[in-house]
């Protein structure tokens, strides 16, 4: 009776493979739906990087300009 054994125990062992496959493609599934909602999410805060710096471009400009003038002031007094 140990072949109908091995027999009966391949069948279990198959029958949870099956089962643990089934998780795993549903585990996969989840994943993949989760990656294009963090790829959405991400791209969206892109979007809102990219107004923010079209916003404050100018005035970092102006802040550059004034630092520049106020370097070459400071420069005149040093040397």
């Amino acid at each position: 009776m140990k072949i109908l054994d091995n027999i009966k125990n391949l069948s279990a062992q198959l029958k949870e493979i099956s089962r643990l496959l089934n998780q795993l493609k549903a585990q996969q599934k989840n994943l993949v739906e989760q990656v294009d909602q963090i790829k959405t999410t991400s791209d969206e805060i892109q979007v809102e990087i990219e107004k923010m710096n079209f916003k404050n471009k100018p005035h970092l400009d102006r802040i550059k300009e004034t630092t520049e003038h106020l370097n070459d002031q400071l420069s005149k007094f040093k040397a």
